[in-house]
Formats: C-alpha cells, structure tokens, sequence
C-alpha cells in the first residue's frame, strides 16, 4: 500500500484513538502473562467479597477471560495515579513515613499491602487508605463504607500483630538487628511465585520486596503504642474533592473476618468448594465476577 494511502487510512480511523484502545487492550494478555499478585493468599482487598470467588482464585481456576476495556483501564489508571499523587504530597509534607507498606500474617494466611503508615504523634502511628470514588457515591458518604472498614480491620490486625510480635521476640535492637537474616529469608520464601519482566529481574523485583519488609519491621519494632487507627481519605473522581474518617479497632469488626479467613483456608486445604453467595447468576453480585460462567456449571 503507498504511502500517501496509509496515511488515509489512518486518517479516517483516527490518528490516536484507535491505537490507543488496540494498546489498552493488549495489556489484557500482559496482565495474565505478568501478574505479581500473590498466590493462594487471603488479600484483604477482597475482604467480604464472595467466599466461593475467592475460593476458586486461591486454587487458580481459569477466569472467565473478560477483558477489561480501554476506559475501564483508564477509570483504573486514573485510581492508580490518585493513590501515587496523594502518597508523594504526604511524604514530602513528612507525615507519611512509609508508602505501599506490606502486610503479613501467617496464621491466617493475608497478604496484601497497604498505602502507608503515618504519624500520629511521636510515639504512635496509624495505617492510611486511599479511595477514588465517582461523584454521586461521593456526595453520599457520611462514614467510611463497610467493606472499606472492614478492610481497614485487617490491615489494623496485622500490622499490630507484627509489631507485638516483633517486641515481644527481640528483647532489644541489638537482638533485632542479628535477626535480619532469617527474617529476610522468610520474606524471600513470600515471593517465589514472582517473574522477571521488562523493566525488571525476578531477583530484583524479589530483592524490592525484602526491603520493604524488613523496613517496615524496622518502624514497628520501635513504636510502643498498638496500631489501633486506621483513616481512610476519599477523593470525588470528578473535582478531586475529599473527605477523610476515622477507623479505629473494633473486635465486633475483625472477629467475623477472622472467622471467614478460617473457613476458607480450610475450604482451601480440603478442596471444598464454599457455598454461592447468589441464589441465581443474574445476582448482581455475579454480574461483573470473573468466575461466573465455573461458578454456575458446577
């Protein structure tokens, strides 16, 4: 084909609209191809979602290959650059220490992350989240939602479990610090799932995961207050206005959470399937999840 007739073409289809959405979507395949998520994991961003669905994503079960579009991997990105933009204004501010803090519990089996711990005081921290959320959800909040206190429960949970584990295992710093060996090889055995990609070695991407544990275990280990508060900030989509609440520990909460990560571990180790949380697939809780169509030959 000349020249001159590409040119056309590509006129008439638009010079940037098109390629960008045949980008976007191509970035379907490099997300299965190249997902660091944790494996056979409770994250507590799924916390109080469908035990059945979380089930069948600890196992690995093929999803239902639903793409996401180009505009919800714009409605996405733009979520993503929020949590980035609002964490750089509160470390360079001085009153976020730490961004993208990572959370681990063994007994239960959670794995996750949270976006930062901050200072209260010079003797207390508490744990911050960040939500992006569209302009009529926005304008309705008096508090912060349920699945987002719930969420903020068992980032509560684990990051104070650690700290009181930590001090009660390491008498003083001297002991701590002789200690950074082994903790960092059980955090090496957290991240073996991990791949090398285009901008890094598995090794690297490995060794970046370390580090952040082992830093957060240095915070922990000299704060003497219990992590009991947790804010979660939300920013209207539309006009970036925001609003903040409070969540402080609440055993009513974590208890229940507790309980479910039980239940599903033991599903887990079993290979029994949970119960669905729909009466038909037409539920909206079924609507939009990527397990739909195992979910509803079973």
């Amino acid at each position: 084909m000349a020249l001159t007739s590409i040119f056309k073409t590509m006129k008439s289809e638009g010079y940037i609209l098109k390629p960008l959405d045949q980008y976007l979507l191509s970035l379907n395949v490099r997300d299965e191809e190249g997902n660091d998520r944790a494996i056979d994991v409770n994250a507590p961003s799924q916390v109080g979602t469908c035990a059945r669905a979380r089930y069948y994503a600890r196992l690995q079960k093929e999803k239902d290959g639903n793409s996401v579009s180009p505009r919800l991997r714009r409605i996405y990105d733009n979520g993503t650059h929020f949590h980035i933009r609002t964490q750089e204004y509160l470390l360079d501010q001085g009153m976020l220490i730490m961004d993208e803090v990572p959370v681990r519990n063994d007994e239960y089996n959670i794995q996750g992350h949270t976006d930062g711990l901050f200072k209260i005081s010079s003797i207390e921290l508490g744990i911050l989240e960040l939500k992006s959320i569209k302009t009529e959800d926005f304008q309705k909040l008096k508090d912060a939602l349920e699945q987002h206190k719930q969420q903020a429960s068992v980032y509560m949970f684990c990051i104070e479990s650690r700290r009181k584990y930590l001090q009660s295992k390491y008498k003083n710093k001297v002991n701590f610090n002789l200690s950074l060996k082994k903790r960092a090889k059980y955090y090496e055995s957290l991240y073996q799932h991990l791949e090398g990609g285009r901008k890094h070695t598995r090794e690297e991407k490995i060794e970046y995961q370390v580090n952040l544990h082992t830093r957060v275990d240095e915070i922990l280990f000299e704060i003497k207050k219990p992590i009991k508060k947790c804010v979660v900030v939300y920013e209207d989509k539309n006009n970036q206005n925001m609003k903040e609440y409070l969540i402080e520990w609440d055993d009513e909460i974590i208890e229940p959470i507790l309980e479910d990560y039980t239940y599903l571990n033991n599903c887990v180790s079993k290979k029994k399937t949970p119960s669905r949380c729909a009466r038909t697939k037409s539920d909206s809780a079924c609507k939009w999840c990527d397990y739909r169509g195992t979910c509803w030959i079973v």
